[in-house]
């Protein structure tokens, strides 16, 4: 993700602990003259401190607690679709079972009324247990420290790509917030570039 500003070659680690461009390093001259360095942890700090800097903007603070809330309602609208239909469904099998109920006491049994029933019960039971699996969402309550929790797992990150367990789906999640960081060799720049 780390881009030359000069070339628009890949920064590479050239050694164990420094970034530079690979276009000058592989091939030259002739492709680049940036034969500037930086150190690996500099370079990672200022990506993650300028990151979450971004990501703990008020607004974006705000646009996080609404992407939550509209994902949460989404959810819940599915579940109370779902809780009315096995509703419905549920309601239409006791009827049948009701109507089988009193044919067979007005004397109307039929044998096939005894597996139609008994495939009923089943649906009942099933729609039942269905119902008891998806209870009605509550309302939704955002938690009062919800933004508070959005900051602490941002601040966090830095620390997720340091963890072996978590490093590779903390890259992952770093990459799917960062097109490319582009690194321009400057004198007066911070540690000799500007990101």
């Amino acid at each position: 993700m780390l881009q030359c500003g000069c070339c628009g070659a890949s920064y590479t680690l050239i050694n164990k602990t420094r970034y530079g461009c690979a276009g000058a390093r592989n091939r030259g001259a002739a492709i680049c003259t940036n034969r500037a360095t930086v150190e690996r942890e500099i370079v990672e700090d200022r990506v993650l401190t300028g990151l979450r800097d971004r990501l703990l903007h008020p607004d974006l603070i705000s646009t996080f607690v609404e992407a939550y809330r509209l994902a949460f309602n989404a959810t819940a609208a599915e579940a109370v679709t779902a809780h009315k239909q096995a509703q419905r469904d549920l309601a239409q099998v006791e009827k049948k079972i009701s109507g089988i109920m009193a044919a067979i006491e007005d004397r109307l049994y039929q044998p096939s009324m005894k597996d139609r029933l008994a495939t009923l019960k089943s649906e009942k039971a099933t729609l039942s247990s269905l119902l008891d699996q998806i209870p009605e969402p509550p309302a939704l309550r955002l938690h009062p420290s919800l933004s508070d929790l959005y900051r602490s797992k941002i601040r966090k990150l830095s620390e997720a790509l340091n963890e072996p367990g978590l490093k590779r789906e903390a890259t992952e999640v770093l990459r799917g917030l960062i097109s490319e960081v582009r690194m321009i060799p400057e004198a007066d720049a911070l540690n000799g570039h500007r990101l």
